[in-house]
């Protein structure tokens, strides 16, 4: 027990007149009331919601993890197809480019064969191929 003494009495007294004689504003009431609420007894939280207080951001994070290493994996992949797909590509051109100047060495080589054919008969007959008049109506 404290012991009183004259200036605990004086303050005691002081305090209860002080609280007397005020009128409690409405904003000290209500905190007063809220107090109250939240100090009674309240019922347990809900297994439920223990659980997803407790694991939603741990699986949130799994998941954005795991949805963010699915995407690199899969513009890795992506990658690496279109790179395949541009190699058979420019393979297919550079086969297509060499049968190209095959076609045209061929080509060339059927032209001198003609024009040396052609030599050859008109060394047989002596008149040039060319030097024939051509029969028809125009004058060409």
């Amino acid at each position: 027990m404290i012991p009183r003494t004259a200036a605990g009495s004086a303050l005691r007294t002081l305090t209860r007149a002080t609280t007397q004689t005020t009128k409690p504003s409405s904003r000290t009431y209500l905190q007063v009331q809220s107090l109250r609420q939240y100090s009674s007894s309240s019922n347990p939280p809900s297994p439920t919601g223990v659980f997803y207080k407790t694991f939603t951001r741990p699986v949130a994070k799994c998941l954005l993890t795991a949805l963010f290493v699915y995407q690199v994996i899969y513009w890795g992949w992506s990658k690496l197809e279109v790179d395949e797909i541009k190699e058979e590509r420019q393979a297919e051109i550079t086969k297509l480019e060499a049968q190209v100047r095959a076609l045209k060495l061929q080509r060339e080589n059927e032209k001198e064969k003609e024009a040396e054919a052609a030599a050859a008969v008109a060394l047989n007959t002596g008149t040039s191929p060319y030097s024939q008049k051509k029969k028809g109506w125009g004058w060409w």
